[in-house]
Formats: C-alpha cells, structure tokens, sequence
C-alpha cells in the first residue's frame, strides 16, 4: 500500500508519496474556491492506476473558515441564565491600552442561543433537569431557524454529561450535526468548553461534505487525518470532531522536525515554516508537553495541539504604505489567487516579488520551470511602491525583505527568549517554500548557531504527514489539591486514561507508545502549566514554573487539574538514506543577473551538489520545492540531512 501524505495551504498543494523508503515529491497551485480540486488532483498525479493508497491529510480549510467568519449557523443550548457567559468570556485583554479594541465573539448571535432548565453541582449531581415538554418546545423553536449545526454545552457537564446526552437525543429528530461539549472536550472552564464546542459545531458541516468529497475520490484505499497534536485520526473522527484536526498541516512539519531532531541527535531545535500565507514557528522538545491551550481568531481553542506560533508574514505577504506613508509587510496576503504580481495576476508587491526583484529568484526557478513567474511584473510593483515611499527600489526590496525578516524574528523569540530558552543554543530547521531565503540572516539576527534547509523542504509537512503514526487521546478532569491524592489513585486514574486511550486505536498491531501528561497549577490560579507524567510532580511543577514566570509564591498549594494520555503507533524514521541525492560531479554556477541587482548572483542547482562540500556566500542554491539564499558572510555545506548553513 502507497503511504501519501497531502498537505493544503494557501498557496501550493503539497504531496508525498513515500513507498519502500522512496519519496516522490509533487506541488502544484491550491485551488481555494474549492481545496479538494487540488488535493485530488495531486492524488491523481502520483498514484498508480488502481493500486490501494493510505492517504494522511493536513489541510486549513476548518482554520480557513474560523479565520474569515465563514462557519457555519449554529445555536448554542446552555443552561438558564447562562446564554451570554460565551459573550462575557474572560477577563484578560490583550490590547490593554488599546482605546478602540474589540473583541472577538464567539460566532453565534444572541437569539441563537437557547436555555433549559438543567443544573448539575461540581461534582455531577443533578439539581433540576429539563421536562419532555420543555425540550419539545425547544425542538418546535429551532426548527424555525436557518440552522446548520447544533452545540450543547451544559454547567459541569464534565462532571457528569448525561444531560448533554439526553438533550443531544431528543434533538438528533432535526437531523444537523450536534456537538457535545463535554463529549469533545470534558474539561471545567465552561467558557473554553463551551467555545470548543461551538467552534467544532460551526465547521463540523464544511468539513464533513470536504472530506466526503475527499473520501469519494480517495478509493481504492483510505483517507486519514492528521490531529492538530500530531499523529493520525480517523476521517470518521475528523468529520465528528473537526476542531481537533484545525491545525493539522502545521502538526506535520512539526512531527517531521522531531524524527529529524532524532536523526541528528540535537535535543531541541526549532521549525520555521514560511509559506505563502503565514510563518509558523515552534520549539521542538521532545521532553516537553503537548500545551493545552491554543487560540484561533481571538477565541480559545483548548483542544490539545503541536505548540505553534504564527504570524502573518509568507511570500504572499502585500508590502504597502500605511497611513503615515512608512512602509509594511502583511498579514494581508495575496494568496494563490491572484498571488504576488510575478505570477502574472495581482499588481500589489509581496515578499516575493522583492527577492525576485533582487535575483534571488529568477524567471524558471519555482517548481524547476514548472511554474514561470515574470520578474518584470515583480519589478513594476516595487518601483510603484518605492515612487510613493520616496525611496529607490532597491532600498524598497531590500526594506520589504528585511521587515518580514524581523517579524519572524520576532516569532522565533516567543518561543526561546520569552520561555527562558537561549536562542544561540537551538538550531533552525527552515521549511516551506520560503525559509531557506530567510534562514541565514534569521540565525545571524538571533545568534542561532546554525539552519538546515532538509531535503524536500517546500513539501516537508506532507512529509511529516506520510511518517506519521495513528494517536488516541484521553484525559479527565480532577481538581483536587496534589498532597490529597495518593500515588495509588494517580496510577490507577492514568491506567484507565491509557486503557480507554489504547480502545481507540485502529492499528494496534505494532508497539504501542504510551505518554501521560498533567496539568498543574498554584491554587487561586487560572491557568496552568503542563508537565509529563512522572512521580515528583510538585518538585517538577515548582521548578518550571520558576524557570518560565521567574518566581515562585511564599505560600502556596499545587493543584491537580487535569490528567491527559496519550497512546501513539511508531511513526516512520526520517529518510535519511534517501535524503541526499548522491555522488555527483560538479557542475558550474551560473551567473544570475537581478533587475535591481549591482552585480551577477552565483546560482547553483542543489541536485548537483556533493555531499561535504562548501558553498560560502553569496549564492542562492535552487531546487524543485524551494531556493536557499546564502548571503555574503555565511557559509552552507552539504550534508546527508540538508543544507547546514552558518554564519562566519
């Protein structure tokens, strides 16, 4: 069976096929009308007739959909008195001197929310519940409404869901999707419960007519999801409870950069991945766990997820002049369609269209030719925009590349200097069509000590897609203070989180990997820290929250919120065996002349370069999925794993 693994974003499709240690990249343009188009497309063009596939997806279209405000209608059910805690939310604000700051709602208009007269205590037991008659009611108003999805989030239904489950009953005659929140995620914290659930229920109907679509096309063989915490879920799943698969193509390139770590023998690094749209960037540790929390769009999300930080800053990002005539850099993008102005479609200048301004890129270098781009059109639009700014086109493309280079630098410090990890010890692992151009200036900046560009690098998601092995998660919530458990009541929690963990899993017939997580906090506190399971709990609470707040309070009890497991089949080893192409005999640079260059710009063609040896800058190293710039002052050698660039 063909193992193929597709990753979707916003400007190209990416598809791995990986069969008998052989991979077998292919790119082509994302169709955003409709992503399937694309992703069947690219199945199409790598398969072989008729021969059964095992397809791994990671795709943004339910991220897509929270982003742009297009999900889906929903009604919410609550109980009495509690429709408005998803407007109220919390208390936190980040724009906290911001005059004119607004604040992201949950999508669900107020006379969609419906109440019922259920209460439950903490602890699950019942307080009042809901009359027949009443829910029948309920069932008469929402048939009125043009709703698409239902979610039902109930007080303490973490505790005990069966009221959750007997509304959900009632209300499957209306035939729409139905999202329990403590089905989903059986945590306290009504409002991220509760937000979970609305979130899963508005993109439950577009993701579930994507995949069918998907699934349709995918035969013979089967279709599979990628879990935003990395590791494959079912399509069944996906389509029930899509909010745990919204960051999955992210998730691959994060799983890619750990079996690469592994291979490497480096206990941390970090992934940069720049495409088109945005630049995610993460922290690989293998010791640490998986963060709880994640946000989309303002709202919280606490489904467990890889932890990514993204900022809108790709080779799509639009440079302009804002209203103090000062240039910048994004987060608008322009995407696939029309894409930056080289692609013959859009006028407005982007990142791209400033490297290829400055010969970084040139006419055939996307896609090996495949994808011609006019570097005339990319130098109209940067002179246009360098007339308004007052400055010279060059100091135009060179400040575009420079301030997107600094808001990804930005990005990289959240996740090193802002968690107490020192930058200069942590390689970069630069994928997606557009890091290898930003690599060796970002390591400068930050004093890294060195990048490498792996193989394949514009596809590397989807590789870590095809590596990936199938996942089953459980958690429960406890809320209890630690020095009132015993270690015998831990283990036998943790035991049973494994087993129902361990009844999830499709393909058992390998060894099973177990991983138990906690979360922990002082008691008053409102958020907390997560940490792997293990036996000195307090002691490793106390001293990560030290190493990552700088402080610890005089007094204070350690509360156990939340247990989580986490069982995993082995995921494929890195390819490094097939990771360089080989002995090959040197061939000459050309000599690339850029429209705003000063002078001619070393290009080589990255299949022929030997294994060992040194490119010093400056030069740009070119293949299929991306380019590699190596300016002067840097030097890049060749290696089994990737281009290794330094610094001088």
């Amino acid at each position: 069976m063909q193992r193929i693994g597709i990753d979707t974003g916003g400007t190209f499709t990416d598809v791995v096929l990986l069969e008998r240690g052989k991979i077998r990249v292919h790119k082509l343009p994302s169709t955003p009308d409709d992503p399937a188009r694309a992703v069947l497309a690219g199945l199409a063009d790598v398969r072989r007739v008729k021969q059964e596939v095992d397809v791994v997806h990671g795709t943004t279209v339910g991220l897509n959909a929270i982003l742009t405000g297009r999900t889906a209608q929903v009604a919410f059910i609550t109980n009495r008195g509690f429709r408005d805690l998803i407007e109220i939310a919390r208390q936190d604000r980040q724009g906290i001197y911001d005059l004119q700051a607004s604040k992201a709602l949950l999508p669900v208009p107020r006379n969609l929310r419906f109440e019922v007269d259920s209460r439950r205590c903490k602890d699950g037991e019942s307080l009042e519940q809901p009359t027949k008659a009443a829910l029948r009611d309920l069932v008469a108003s929402l048939r009125k409404r043009r709703i698409q999805s239902l979610a039902i989030g109930l007080l303490h239904s973490y505790a005990n869901p069966r009221d959750e489950t007997e509304i959900a009953k009632l209300l499957g005659e209306l035939d729409l999707p139905i999202t329990c929140s403590a089905d989903l995620l059986p945590i306290p914290g009504e409002y991220e419960r509760f937000a979970a659930a609305i979130l899963n229920a508005g993109i439950q109907p577009i993701m579930g007519d994507y995949l069918g679509r998907l699934r349709s096309g995918t035969g013979p063989g089967r279709l599979r999801m990628m879990r935003s915490s990395s590791g494959i879920m079912s399509a069944a799943e996906a389509s029930k409870q899509p909010a745990r698969a919204v960051f999955s193509g992210p998730a691959g390139g994060v799983l890619a950069t750990e079996r690469l770590a592994e291979s490497l023998g480096e206990a941390r690094m970090a992934a940069l991945d720049m495409g088109g749209t945005s630049t995610d960037v993460s922290l690989i540790d293998p010791g640490a766990a998986r963060r709880g929390i994640s946000s989309v769009a303002g709202l919280p999300l606490a489904i467990p997820a890889v932890d990514v930080h993204t900022v809108g800053c790709g080779g799509g990002s639009i440079a302009y002049a804002d209203g103090g005539n000062a240039l910048r850099v994004g987060p608008l993008s322009a995407g696939a369609d029309p894409g930056p102005a080289c692609y013959g479609r859009g006028e407005q200048p982007t990142v791209t269209d400033a490297h290829l301004a400055l010969g970084h890129l040139g006419a055939e270098t996307l896609l090996a030719g495949a994808f011609p781009i006019d570097p005339e059109r990319s130098l109209t639009a940067i002179s246009k925009l360098a007339r308004q700014l007052g400055m010279t086109a060059r100091a135009c493309a060179e400040g575009i590349i420079e301030i997107a280079e600094v808001a990804i630098m930005r990005a990289l410090m959240v996740i090193t200097v802002e968690r107490s990890v020192d930058p200069a010890k942590i390689p970069l692992v630069a994928y997606g069509g557009a890091a290898g151009l930003h690599a060796a200036a970002l390591i400068k900046r930050l004093g890294m000590p060195y990048a490498l560009v792996p193989v394949h690098p514009g596809a590397f998601s989807a590789l870590g897609l095809a590596l990936a092995g199938e996942t089953q998660e459980a958690n429960r919530p406890v809320l209890q203070l630690l020095q009132d458990l015993s270690q015998a009541n831990l283990q036998g929690w943790m035991e049973k989180l494994r087993k129902r963990a361990i009844a999830g899993i499709e393909d058992d017939s390998g060894t099973l990997k177990f991983r138990g997580e906690c979360l922990l906090r002082f008691r008053g506190q409102g958020a907390g820290l997560w940490l792997p399971w293990g036996k000195r709990l307090e002691a490793a609470f106390r001293q990560r929250h030290q190493e990552q707040f700088g402080f610890l309070p005089d007094a204070g009890d350690v509360e156990l919120v939340e247990l989580r497991a986490r069982v995993s089949t082995p995921s494929g080893r890195y390819p490094h065996d097939i990771a360089n192409p080989g002995k090959r005999s040197k061939v000459s640079a050309t000599a690339r002349v850029a429209p705003l260059g000063d002078k001619p710009l070393r290009t080589l063609q990255r299949i022929h370069i030997c294994e060992g040896e040194r490119i010093p800058g400056p030069a740009v190293i070119e293949e299929f999925s991306s380019t590699t710039l190596v300016p002067d002052g840097s030097v890049c050698t060749a290696s089994t794993y990737g281009l290794r660039i330094e610094s001088k």
